[in-house]
């Protein structure tokens, strides 16, 4: 649904291949002093596919849709920040924020902020209608979307393919496949076990760059027995971080230090001392927190290709440690409403965010609506809160830093590795690279954050 919505929409701003920030809707953009003020100049000239001109009015409701009292958007949490919202003529849009925010723009390419054509001040989403390179001409849920290029699409460099289909292949053998045969010319989420394999075969490419998915065990730090830190610590220990990356990942990857802010983001702190398997450390925090050797219910899915493998794996390193681990398999279908969130002890994956504040505010703040542990710290509050608005960089770093180690050793989220983004391609499909060789696609989501559609084409 992210690529269905990146190819037939557009944000006001976007993630370039490099990673950096570029205008979408908006062509400039500039902060007042304290970036506590925003103001962008909207693109002129542009329409939506059902030939409706872009306005700011458009823009104003599309943000608003997910800042409603009663809305349950994941993206109202990255928008709390907004005080207002107005227009400064027809092509000036001003933010107003509650406080300064050094990344803002960044925030706007987030993929639920899509901009849609709007109606009586409501946004129009029934049109179907959006900005974007492609129009979405068949859609089956679950199943399969069919695309047509835009000819009137504003953004007239990009979009190399007269129409393209996504196709939803959910198991993961029968995705290879579909590839090696020629059915499909691109596919996300390889199974890394069998990825070498597939690197022998000449008519493929394995197209990776470093990413900011994690893969996490997730702990409820509110329900007993895990509201023992110790406990949580004991947990931490337990698991072989360089075996997992090796075994899980094979490599692609690097390895996690029980927080979100990994190599890949610019305030990675490298230089806390990196956790490492330890069962002796593992007992002696289960001595402290009094642990009487009780099985310990660990849910999984098959959510990625070998996660019912790697929650194995981490059961059998815990195991050494004299922590008893029952590994519990759930169905993928009903994951998001059954277990995550609600189960106190479960494994899984987080998407990438392109910037630290993004990860932070939308994960880590005490009332974030994904706040998946349940870890609230007024302190981790105000280093999230103050780090958004601090435009002294080294000072920032230093509130990262102090975020990071907080969530490391008092939070509830096991990290043992960030997983690389892996797509495999066939060698008839063009990937944009660098002067230098390397694949210059964003690393924000997979598939080239979601704009692969209109960025990558046939050869």
């Amino acid at each position: 649904m992210l690529t269905v919505g990146f190819s037939t929409r557009d944000n006001l701003m976007t993630v370039a291949g490099d990673n950096s920030l570029e205008g979408g809707l908006a062509e400039n953009w500039e902060p007042s002093k304290d970036a506590a003020t925003w103001a962008f100049d909207l693109r002129k000239g542009v329409e939506f596919s059902n030939g409706k001109s872009l306005e700011i009015e458009d823009v104003i409701a599309s943000i608003n849709l997910h800042r409603g009292e009663d809305s349950k958007s994941g993206a109202k949490g990255i928008l709390a920040g907004i005080d207002k919202i107005t227009a400064d003529g027809k092509h000036k849009l001003v933010f107003k924020l509650k406080s300064g925010d050094a990344d803002f723009p960044f925030i706007l390419t987030d993929y639920h902020l899509n901009i849609l054509p709007s109606k009586d001040g409501e946004v129009d989403w029934r049109s179907g209608a959006g900005t974007g390179a492609y129009i979405l001409e068949e859609f089956d849920p679950g199943v399969r979307a069919a695309f047509r290029l835009n000819p009137n699409r504003w953004q007239q460099d990009v979009g190399f393919v007269d129409s393209a289909e996504l196709v939803a292949i959910n198991d993961t053998t029968a995705r290879q496949t579909a590839l090696t045969s020629g059915s499909v010319d691109v596919i996300n989420k390889p199974d890394l076990r069998t990825v070498n394999m597939l690197e022998r075969n000449k008519s493929l490419q394995i197209v990776d760059v470093p990413g900011r998915i994690w893969h996490v065990a997730v702990i409820l730090v509110d329900q007993s027995p895990y509201d023992n830190n110790d406990l949580r610590m004991a947990l931490k220990y337990g698991i072989d971080r360089e075996g997992y990356l090796r075994k899980v990942l094979q490599g692609y990857g690097t390895l996690g230090n029980d927080n979100p802010i990994g190599p890949a983001y610019r305030y990675h702190a490298a230089d806390i001392p990196q956790r490492t398997y330890d069962p002796d450390k593992a007992r002696h925090h289960l001595k402290k927190a009094g642990y009487d050797g009780s099985t310990l219910d660990l849910y999984t899915a098959e959510l990625f290709p070998g996660m019912v493998g790697a929650t194995e794996l981490y059961q059998q390193d815990a195991s050494k440690a004299g922590i008893n681990i029952k590994v519990v398999r759930q169905p993928a279908d009903g994951w998001w409403s059954n277990v995550w969130r609600v189960k106190p002890f479960q494994m899984g994956w987080w998407g990438p965010r392109i910037t630290e504040d993004l990860m932070l505010s939308i994960a880590f703040l005490s009332d974030a609506a994904w706040n998946d542990t349940h870890f609230k710290s007024e302190r981790l509050d105000e280093l999230i809160i103050g780090a958004r608005a601090e435009l002294d960089q080294k000072r920032r770093a230093e509130m990262y830093r102090e975020a990071q180690m907080i969530i490391r050793d008092d939070g509830g989220h096991v990290v043992p590795a960030f997983a690389n983004l892996v797509q495999v391609v066939s060698d008839k499909v063009g990937v944009p690279k660098n002067s230098a060789g390397a694949w210059n696609i964003a690393g924000s989501w997979e598939m080239d954050g979601g704009h692969f559609i209109k960025r990558w084409w046939k050869t």
